[in-house]
Formats: structure tokens, sequence, C-alpha cells
């Protein structure tokens, strides 16, 4: 009979009910965050790479511009210098190469491809979420007068 009672009782007490149902949910809603700030970071670090490629695409054509013939190794020292400030701050896992087109698309020009790969912050290594490694490319024509 008192084995009864207390078992009753403890069916349908609900202290402490809370405190579980948050030690299940709250690992599923971390994860959930912590997924949605990568995917953010990942966002951004492609919108940084779109703006890092403009910069330098604007820089060859100033310098061709000016008149002043700039080499493939410096563009890319360029590129670099404009993905390691601000406001992009990508930081060393940058890589950029530069590369000339064989046959331009366009008579008169010289085109050169500009390639960037860039490595994203990690922030979930311990779910082995890796967004891996983001490349951007893009053309870049000068007129050589």
């Amino acid at each position: 009979m008192m084995r009864k009672k207390i078992i009753q009782r403890l069916r349908t007490d609900e202290r402490g009910s809370t405190i579980i149902e948050f030690a299940l949910l709250a690992p599923v809603i971390l994860g959930m965050f912590l997924g949605l700030m990568q995917i953010g970071i990942s966002m951004q670090a492609y919108n940084s790479l779109r703006g890092v490629a403009s910069d330098t695409a604007r820089y060859a054509v100033v310098q061709y511009m000016i008149e002043n013939e700039v080499t493939d190794t410096a563009l890319e020292d360029q590129a670099v210098a404009i993905a390691k400030a601000s406001p992009y701050l990508l930081g060393d896992s940058v890589a950029v190469t530069v590369t000339p087109v064989a046959s331009p698309r366009v008579h008169g020009t010289h085109e050169k491809t500009l390639t960037i790969t860039y490595t994203p912050l990690q922030i979930l290594p311990f779910f082995d979420f890796t967004s891996g490694q983001m490349t951007f490319s893009r053309p870049i024509f000068v007129i050589d007068e």
C-alpha cells in the first residue's frame, strides 16, 4: 500500500521536469545556433572573396590606365594585401593566382583570370562540419594602348 502511494506521488510530481526538458533540448538548440553561425561566416567569406576580386580588378584597370604595366605577381600580391586588410580581414588562409588567357574573348584586350581560394574559420570542429575551401574566379580585361 505504501509503495503504491509513493509511485503515484512520483507519477504526478512535476517538479524538475523543466530542467529535464532543457537538458534534452539544449544540445539541439546549441547545435542549430552554431550551425547557423557557420553558415553566416561562410556567406560573409564568399562575399568578401567577391569584394577582393572586384577591388583587385579595379586596381589592375586603374594601373593600366595610368600606363603602369602590372605583372601577374604584383596583382597576386595586391589581391592578398587587399584580402588581409580592412574591411575583409581574411587572414593567412588566402591564396591568389593570376593566369593570363591565351586567346582573349574581347579583341584588343589582355585577359587575365583571377582566382582566389580561402578556407573560412571553423566554429564547429567537434561536429566534424567543414565548409571546405572556397574558390572565386573572375576575368580581368585590360587594354594595352
